[in-house]
């Protein structure tokens, strides 16, 4: 069974290399569409497999709730991923494409290894009744899959 951080980790290792890769590439060559195809081939797999490493750590009752802040977390990640690459591209003009990929997949690179690193951080669950209005209404079951709540057993 192989930890899906590390399948994360190596999706964002893999992304970051092709797109470095990319930059030493002309902008009108057919290589460079080549390697906008592996970017997304290696990039877009990264949201399935936060939503099974988020199911891996939240109890069946969770599960949808996970689902929905994730759809949510998604569309933020995609109205904002534009916003962050906007200034990239009017510093380093074309270039500056690749390096918006690479600078948004190191974040996620390093938030991986710091993953990797502190999933036996103990967290104590309260029930849901004792959760203030507040933690209820910004309550995202993600974040607390990834202060490490432990994990599962396999289901049989």
């Amino acid at each position: 069974d192989i930890d899906r951080r590390i399948i994360g980790l190596l999706c964002c290792l893999a992304v970051i290399i092709l797109s470095a890769v990319m930059l030493s590439q002309p902008t009108n060559n057919n290589w460079t569409i080549l390697l906008l195809f592996l970017i997304g081939g290696f990039s877009f797999p990264l949201y399935a497999i936060g939503g099974a490493y988020t199911n891996d750590w939240v109890s069946p009752e969770q599960m949808g709730a996970a689902a929905s802040q994730l759809v949510t977390l998604y569309g933020l990640g995609a109205m904002l991923g534009p916003l962050v690459a906007a200034p990239f591209l009017d510093i380093l003009g074309a270039q500056g494409f690749a390096w918006s990929i690479i600078s948004l997949h190191m974040l996620i690179l390093l938030f991986l290894i710091y993953r990797i690193r502190a999933w036996h951080a103990p967290v104590t669950t309260k029930h849901w009744d004792d959760v203030s209005f507040h933690g209820r209404a910004f309550f995202i079951p993600a974040t607390i899959a990834s202060l490490g709540v432990g994990r599962k057993t396999k289901r049989p």
